[in-house]
């Protein structure tokens, strides 16, 4: 599972460690954090709340910023769901008109918010996150959708369509073309020198370490993927490692890169 503190950030907890889920792998992350007021508190950068039953991070140096968390039943993101993902940019670079129920291997998946559109278009996904924290978020996100009870098909079934893994995607062992697609949105100083008006990406772009290869990254996924490697990107970015993809899918804001294997 890697190492529990390998965030850049350092972080508090503000409830009891009896409230968090004793059967998920972020248990013994978030109990190991220090919910006393002491002087670790004044070099803490983000604390770990409850927030209506949801655990979620507030930036202890910024609290007028609202919590980030991880919330798939959120009305925005459901009303961009109903748009369906395999007429948008996304889709089109998964090649998703032409796979039926396809494996995907998510090898940076973040809050998961990619992770669960292309489950909610019927992929099979295999989400991979390194942080610690992140993971804590995303675990407790899924969780609640596994848990929710619906009329219509979205939180629970969508969600028991993806499988979370923490740990870092360079060090797993994979076997080769164990994937239909490997799909990679990597955060690299590039992107960072962009301003992000969004807050859960700034505090993702805080508490994420940097040192992974562009390379190893590429190459890694290109052994692991059968049919293709999807890399998203800003539409200014460089491509991921200089070299050149097989297709691009861009948009005003953003590019999907495409790898073919």
């Amino acid at each position: 599972m890697g190492d529990l503190r390998s965030d850049q950030a350092n972080f508090l907890r503000d409830f009891d460690s009896a409230e968090i889920p004793s059967d998920t792998v972020s248990q013994r992350f978030l109990a190991q954090l220090d919910s006393s007021d002491t002087a670790f508190a004044a070099a803490a950068d983000y604390q770990f709340i409850l927030d209506q039953g949801r655990l979620a991070l507030i930036s202890v140096q910024n609290r007028r910023q609202s919590p980030v968390l991880v919330d798939f039943s959120d009305r925005a993101f459901q009303r961009r769901l109903a748009g369906g993902l395999r007429g948008q940019l996304m889709g089109k670079a998964l090649g998703l008109k032409s796979l039926r129920a396809p494996t995907v291997l998510d090898a940076t998946a973040g809050l998961g918010t990619d992770s669960y559109m292309m489950a909610h278009a019927g992929c099979l996904v295999t989400a991979i996150e390194r942080s610690p924290a992140i993971f804590a978020l995303l675990e407790d996100g899924l969780r609640r959708a596994v848990q929710a009870r619906c009329v219509q098909e979205s939180a629970s079934e969508v969600a028991r369509r993806i499988e979370i893994r923490r740990g870092d995607f360079l060090l797993m062992d994979l076997p080769d073309k164990a994937y239909d697609l490997v799909y990679l949105d990597p955060m690299f100083p590039a992107d960072r020198r962009k301003a992000s008006s969004r807050k859960e990406m700034t505090m993702l772009q805080n508490i994420a370490t940097e040192d992974q290869s562009e390379s190893e990254l590429l190459s890694q996924s290109l052994r692991c993927a059968r049919r293709r490697v999807v890399v998203k990107r800003n539409r200014r970015s460089p491509e991921l490692d200089g070299i050149k993809p097989t297709l691009k899918f861009q948009g005003s804001r953003l590019r999907f890169d495409v790898y073919c294997c």
